[in-house]
């Protein structure tokens, strides 16, 4: 549900309340998205010769991911800002401190006190929220042409924080 509201709020090309409901569908990846769960809840399998060529794909996603993220580190130091990129590290900043230390703190909250988690689930649900910043933020922020640097910094700090914030939490809620 995330991505096809993400690509609605991103997409400008909404005229009307029509068009903002089909705009999801004219992005393919919430097209494949909704196919293979078509697919899934059918128990329709495709025949071998079809499934190769999706499963390369989708094997090759992150990995591309990847490796656009790293080719946008390249020489990121001497690009000069975009028009409105200015202040770009405050932005980075507050990003960073959502995402590795308010989130998790805000998923150890809700497990504990609202769900009653414990032990291992309560581990998980905090661990899963310390994870980094994907990757994927930088290919929408590619795709739709805008905050290609915060996305970018915010990936590089909280992949670089996620380790001891994640072995902190190992130490603290891990038994």
């Amino acid at each position: 549900m995330l991505t096809p509201v993400s690509f609605l709020i991103l997409d400008k090309g909404a005229r009307s309340p029509r068009a903002a409901l089909l705009l999801p569908f004219r992005n393919p990846l919430t097209v494949a998205s909704l196919l293979g769960l078509a697919l899934a809840v059918s128990g329709v399998s495709l025949p071998v010769a079809v499934m190769r060529p999706i499963d390369l794909l989708g094997g090759a996603a992150v990995p591309v991911a990847l490796l656009a993220y790293g080719l946008s580190l390249y020489g990121s130091r001497r690009q000069a800002p975009a028009p409105g990129e200015d202040g770009v590290g405050k932005d980075i900043a507050l990003a960073v401190a959502l995402k590795a230390v308010a989130q998790p703190v805000v998923a150890y909250l809700t497990a504990r006190f609202a769900l009653h988690l414990d032990g291992t689930h309560l581990l998980a649900a905090t661990l899963f929220a310390a994870l980094p910043t994907a990757q994927n933020i930088y290919v929408y922020a590619v795709t739709y042409d805008t905050a290609r640097r915060l996305a970018r910094g915010t990936i590089l700090v909280t992949t670089g924080l996620s380790i001891p914030i994640m072995t902190a939490i190992g130490a603290v809620l891990g038994s």
